[in-house]
């Protein structure tokens, strides 16, 4: 294989849609139906409103890491110790969001971690009335753990059949992959500093907790091609229409 030019390798990396944005992502969770009861009898988080939140004011997020781990064992003919694989160990998943003026990401992980430890949290808009107890009756696992989704996006497909068509349009928001968390809880919220100088956006860092991660990429194609076709942009994908 023979070295490329800076303007050859460019080029090719435009014709496969270029390189892949660290912007385009989106993330929801799908809590259980007694934490969207709690969610919404106590701090007034109806819907799926935390997932519009989450897509408009996280700021930073991340695809888990996974590593193996080995066991030793040596070789019968030489002596030589192998290490071969044995089982995943899956990171933990950490993220930050940007806080608005009614700091609602705080509120609805706060309410998280109230139904996890089953807490009497009274009136929440009151500053006192909360019961104090000898013992706390923690909420099952299945209740309080939720799939946490996060979806890839780049800003072109990414599959070019033929880059010479100048009718070809490529599509925008081309969802790559996706992966899910399963069964997953917030298990910590990071201090919130604010500060008496120059004012600055409220950040909150959340770490998840969660038992395996699972990755579903789009499959091999299904890239979809959208035509120009007189003054009309069509899918073929969509559509009975036959291509000449």
């Amino acid at each position: 294989m023979t070295l490329k030019s800076v303007t050859s390798f460019i080029s090719d990396l435009q014709q496969r849609g270029g390189p892949s944005s660290t912007n385009q992502f989106d993330l929801e969770f799908a809590p259980s139906a007694k934490l969207k009861k709690f969610l919404s009898e106590k701090y007034g988080i109806e819907g799926t409103t935390y997932n519009n939140l989450m897509v408009d004011l996280i700021n930073e997020a991340q695809v888990p890491g996974v590593s193996l781990t080995s066991q030793d064992v040596k070789q019968v003919h030489k002596g030589i110790t192998m290490k071969p694989a044995m089982a995943k160990v899956y990171n933990e998943m950490d993220f930050s969001c940007i806080l608005d003026v009614r700091s609602e990401a705080f509120r609805f992980f706060t309410a998280w971690q109230h139904f996890i430890q089953g807490a009497d949290v009274g009136i929440p808009t009151k500053l006192s009335g909360k019961k104090e107890a000898r013992a706390l009756a923690q909420h099952f696992y299945n209740d309080y753990t939720c799939d946490t989704t996060i979806k890839k996006y780049e800003k072109y497909t990414g599959q070019f059949d033929d880059p010479d068509d100048s009718n070809y349009v490529p599509e925008s928001n081309y969802h790559t992959f996706t992966i899910q968390l399963r069964k997953s809880y917030p298990y910590m919220m990071s201090s919130i500093p604010y500060s008496s100088g120059g004012s600055g956006v409220v950040k909150l860092s959340i770490g998840m907790y969660y038992e395996y991660s699972e990755y579903t990429p789009r499959p091999v194609g299904d890239d979809k091609r959208v035509f120009v076709v007189g003054t009309d942009i069509f899918d073929p994908i969509n559509t009975n229409m036959d291509i000449a």
